[in-house]
């Protein structure tokens, strides 16, 4: 039996060598981050913004090419958004407030360089495009602080947003810190004569696996 643990031990200690040795690193993150939706009217224009904040949690795969490196990430993120306005026609003279949800699986694919590459640590500079697929959305209202409830049809959001991302991060040894800000691209408002936009700040912890 010892002979046995021995023979897997070793087994163990090649295999993290021959990780050790690769050229990619796959890891788990998490994080938090405060996101907006930019949101305007054509009747009447821009309406006030206010910041929501969320999580992620997800994974991560780091390919070391020569000089740059590729990092496609998948992760689970809650984000949206509240604007408050006290001109929408249908309230005038009350206060009116829309807060959304939106409940995304986030595919960013991004590249970077790493400005300072040693043994145990690392600072890096990356930029890419990111894909959100909407799985689910809460749309609520509020008129002078009074809940009116969601809304019938979960508000009309589109189930894509299209973006892109851009940050810094630092690596010691196994562990990663990322600061990224992230704008939307496309309107993901499927309501006519109403646009919105996402912008988010993600900071996420990382823990590569090897």
């Amino acid at each position: 039996m010892r002979r046995i643990a021995f023979i897997f031990a070793g087994i163990f200690m090649l295999s993290c060598n021959s990780f050790a040795q690769l050229p990619f690193s796959l890891g788990l993150k998490v994080g938090f981050n405060s996101s907006k939706m930019l949101t305007e009217f054509s009747s009447f224009g821009e309406v006030k913004d206010q910041a929501k904040t969320g999580f992620l949690a997800g994974a991560f795969l780091r390919i070391n090419l020569p000089v740059v490196y590729l990092q496609p990430e998948v992760y689970f993120t809650k984000k949206g958004g509240n604007f408050q306005s006290a001109i929408i026609p249908q309230f005038q003279n009350q206060t009116f407030t829309q807060q959304t949800v939106l409940n995304t699986i986030d595919v960013p694919i991004l590249v970077g360089v790493k400005l300072i590459n040693l043994k145990a640590f690392n600072f890096r500079i990356m930029t890419g495009p990111v894909i959100s697929f909407v799985t689910s959305k809460d749309v609520s209202y509020q008129v002078n602080g009074v809940n009116l409830g969601n809304a019938p049809n979960s508000a009309a959001y589109k189930s894509t947003i299209w973006g892109i991302q851009a940050g810094a991060g630092f690596d010691v040894l196994n562990f990663s810190l990322d600061v990224r800000y992230e704008w939307g691209l496309n309107n993901i408002s499927d309501t006519p004569d109403i646009t919105s936009k996402t912008k988010l700040l993600n900071v996420s912890l990382g823990m590569k696996l090897f």
